[in-house]
């Protein structure tokens, strides 16, 4: 493919940390390397962006809600088309269906600057919880995006059945999320790795956010059935659940067993999966479960509620078991914690298994045909105002575009 500039819109970026916030990052570093001219459209923030191996464009909105980090406004968007007329990008490529930012940028990009755009739809959500309005919202936020990507088969699923009707035969991309293997890579010495961070015996851990979606308070529950004499549980992570988990952890008894960690940088989390023998992961609405995926990278056996996008890579019965409720996690973590020659069988294939299917020289191709087939597809299609300013002024692209009114119509 010939050099492309893209624009990788999303709410979600440095100085927050996170799964969207990391794969951002990672897919402007792969393409950047492969020569393609990358610049990252975000919401402001306090981050030295001069040390990063691309520009980032940061715009203030009229509200912004911290605890979702998201911002929003009209002269936000003003000030996007400007930087999209000045630097005439090639390719859309926005981050979360969930994100206001990206939505916009996207729909601005292929309504009005007549440039392809997709997004990335980085979630799972239990419907019942969305409410009619917000699902009608979001259907019609999405009119002009010209095609999506899914991180997995059961977001795929899922995006075409919020979207229903509204989707219009438009393509949604299976590409799961890269990893940099050589990073993620099993451990030289896993004993050596445990003393130097003070954990004796059998290790379990779990990496998540402290909120109730992703499970984070069924981990006292668990910890307590499988806890014993020379094994240590280490929960990786913070949040809004943090005092709920810290009582649990007394009413149990589980003070030195239960090792809450914090949140911590990736190198330091590396470091606890190079001690680990056995990953557990009870979240149910894991869209991907990059956690999971780089705990089998370092060749560590895992346990996993079997719902959402770990399918895609855990094989039950051979690097992992898929469990359907919190008690099959702790009846597989204590099958695995009873037999270190499964443990290792398992860690061994598990990273076998995922070692070539989600390394970003692998990821990056299928980014790019997802790219390239939207940009085969794309026909200009204004929204009608706008073509109507275009009619009267006498643009170019006016005769190159079709007037179709809203998509849908």
């Amino acid at each position: 493919m010939e050099s492309l500039k893209i624009a990788l819109a999303t709410d979600w970026f440095f100085p927050s940390f996170g799964g969207i916030e990391y794969h951002v990052d990672e897919l402007a570093r792969e393409l950047t390397k492969l020569g393609h001219e990358v610049h990252i459209i975000t919401k402001e923030g306090d981050y030295p962006d001069e040390e990063l191996p691309y520009p980032v464009h940061r715009f203030r909105g009229f509200f912004t809600l911290e605890k979702y980090h998201v911002t929003m406004g009209p002269l936000l968007l003003r000030d996007i088309n400007r930087l999209y007329k000045r630097e005439k990008f090639d390719f859309t490529h926005a981050h979360s269906i969930y994100s206001p930012l990206a939505v916009a940028v996207a729909n601005l990009s292929a309504g009005i600057r007549g440039v392809p755009s997709t997004i990335t739809n980085h979630s799972l959500v239990d419907r019942s919880s969305l409410h009619p309005v917000s699902l009608l919202i979001l259907r019609s936020s999405l009119g002009r995006v010209t095609s999506f990507i899914a991180v997995s088969k059961a977001v795929k699923k899922e995006t075409e059945e919020l979207l229903g009707d509204k989707l219009k035969n438009r393509p949604v991309f299976v590409v799961p999320n890269g990893l940099d293997m050589d990073y993620w890579r099993p451990p030289e010495d896993k004993e050596e790795v445990k003393k130097r961070l003070g954990l004796e015996g059998t290790v379990i851990t779990t990496v998540l956010r402290f909120t109730k979606k992703k499970g984070a308070h069924l981990v006292p529950e668990i910890a307590r059935e499988i806890v014993r004499d020379g094994i240590t549980y280490v929960l990786i992570g913070d949040g809004p659940l943090r005092e709920e988990i810290e009582e649990k952890v007394k009413k149990y008894g589980l003070e030195g067993s239960l090792v809450l960690t914090g949140k911590l940088p990736r190198e330091k989390v590396r470091e606890y999966l190079w001690a680990t023998d056995v990953y557990v992961s009870p979240t149910k609405y894991e869209a991907f479960g990059i956690a999971t995926l780089e705990a089998l990278a370092t060749g560590v056996s895992v346990v996993v509620d079997g719902y959402g996008g770990v399918r895609d890579y855990v094989e039950h019965g051979k690097n992992g078991f898929l469990a359907g409720s919190a008690e099959e996690i702790v009846k597989y973590a204590k099958l695995l914690l009873e037999d270190e020659g499964l443990r290792e069988r398992m860690g061994k294939y598990g990273r076998k298994s995922v070692e070539r299917r989600f390394d970003w020289g692998t990821v990056i191709k299928e980014v790019l045909s997802a790219y390239r087939r939207t940009m085969d597809i794309f026909v200009e299609d204004y929204y009608p105002l706008y073509w109507a300013y275009l009619r009267i002024v006498g643009d170019e692209r006016v005769k190159r575009s079709r007037y179709k009114g809203f998509r849908g119509e």
